[in-house]
């Protein structure tokens, strides 16, 4: 699936004249390569310090070096963010609704807890710092690519590690075999507290490998993300990516206007999954126990649903938590019923435009790779999220550059289309670029 999107975007940052990194295309890829690194740092150290072979999830104390880059990067980000976007708009152009779009769930979060009682910490503006960020640089589907090379190289490392030293990587140092194993083999948790979060890691990073432009390369990208995921035997994270493909194939049968309405409904039935699962399901056994989890979080909930618990509700009772369910207990395993606990209805639907609007934002783009990969983007983490929460709404998190850094770019994408159109910025298409436009 090739796209010259980047070329295009070259030539059109070319004509918009001296904005400095502005619109820069190494600038945009820049921005996405800094958010993913921050938001693997945390677990590669973890991996190299940690003794996975007596690593427990949530019994397990966090690394101080990694709690430490916590803290500081919680206080830094915003700030930088907030400069950044200070410095964009006194010396160019920014756009205020795609900006507002995507800070107003973490501000919106961060303002909550005044309705708790409680002072907001930097930590919940990371999102809404992140969101600034891209925006301020203007970061556009084409360059989410990065994440596709990272996806792999992320891949491509826990599986040499696998074999060459399995206590850093598989869950129980490689000695134990998990009934949920589809393999036989341990679970392959590369870098990662856990083979759930290894296996939504590689699924959110498959669209963005679909924005690669060679071929070649790009399916041997793809090929290596998807033997690393069948080695995670997370079946969350198979459902993800097993929708994503359809999505793609789909792509390939269906004209434009048939692809966007399918699209559409699948975003839909996605979304209507996730909020009714949690909430009619009555079997504590169900989902490898996830209904106990989902009937607990709801009696938890009660009659808070407009304002939540508050953001740090899970950190503040997790010895609780912990007690009456498991260690896998940090949250509600579901996006809908996570939010609602930690911000409520509020915060819910500030994420609900975000996602909105990246669907609007990818099916209304023209150039076939960004659009099918943004589709399968929503589409995928919708289907994930019926069953985990796959990304944190707190703090910037081992999943968050992988999961909102795309949601963000695609949510903004038309903003940033339609500045260009009205600033006389756009260049007329080539042949060659109509040819990987839909038909």
């Amino acid at each position: 699936m090739s796209t010259l999107a980047s070329r295009r975007e070259t030539a059109v940052a070319a004509s918009a004249g001296p904005t400095g990194l502005v619109d820069s295309p190494v600038a945009r890829r820049l921005m996405v390569l800094v958010l993913a690194v921050y938001s693997l740092l945390g677990p590669l150290i973890e991996t190299v310090l940690t003794d996975r072979a007596h690593y427990k999830e949530g019994a397990t104390a966090t690394n101080p070096v990694v709690a430490a880059i916590d803290e500081a990067g919680s206080v830094v980000v915003p700030v930088i963010a907030a400069a950044a976007v200070l410095l964009v708009v006194l010396f160019a152009r920014v756009s205020g609704p795609s900006l507002l779009l995507v800070v107003a769930p973490g501000l919106v979060l961060a303002a909550n807890e005044f309705v708790h009682g409680r002072t907001p910490t930097f930590g919940l503006l990371l999102t809404a710092a992140a969101g600034a960020l891209l925006v301020s640089v203007r970061v556009k589907p084409a360059d989410l690519a990065v994440l596709g090379y990272a996806g792999a190289a992320v891949a491509a490392g826990s599986i040499v590690a696998m074999y060459a030293a399995p206590a850093a990587v598989v869950i129980s140092g490689g000695t134990g075999t998990f009934d949920k194993s589809l393999t036989g083999a341990p679970l392959l948790a590369g870098i990662f507290s856990h083979s759930n979060t290894f296996g939504m890691f590689l699924a959110l990073s498959m669209p963005c490998i679909f924005l690669v432009r060679r071929p070649l390369v790009r399916w041997t990208l793809l090929a290596v993300v998807a033997w690393a995921l069948v080695l995670s035997s997370s079946r969350t994270a198979l459902v993800g990516a097993g929708v994503m493909l359809a999505v793609v194939v789909l792509s390939r049968l269906l004209p434009r206007t048939g692809f966007v309405v399918v699209g559409t409904i699948g975003t839909v039935g996605a979304l209507i999954a996730v909020v009714r699962i949690p909430f009619t399901e009555t079997d504590p056994e169900a989902f490898t126990s996830r209904g106990a989890i989902w009937i607990y979080n709801r009696e938890a909930l009660g009659d808070h649903g407009l304002f939540g618990l508050g953001a740090h509700w899970y950190a503040d009772n997790y010895a609780v938590l912990r007690t009456v369910l498991s260690s896998a207990a940090s949250h509600a395993h579901n996006l809908v019923l996570t939010t609602l606990v930690i911000g409520g209805a509020v915060v819910l639907v500030a994420w609900l435009a975000v996602i909105v609007a990246a669907l609007r934002g990818a099916a209304t783009d023209p150039v076939r790779s960004s659009s099918v990969a943004g589709i399968a983007f929503i589409v995928g983490l919708l289907a994930m999220g019926a069953t985990e929460t796959p990304f944190p709404l707190v703090g910037w998190g081992p999943l968050s550059a992988s999961a909102l850094v795309p949601l963000f770019v695609f949510a903004t994408r038309r903003w940033f289309e339609r500045e260009e159109a009205d600033l006389g910025l756009a260049v007329p298409l080539t042949r060659a670029e109509l040819r990987v436009r839909w038909s």
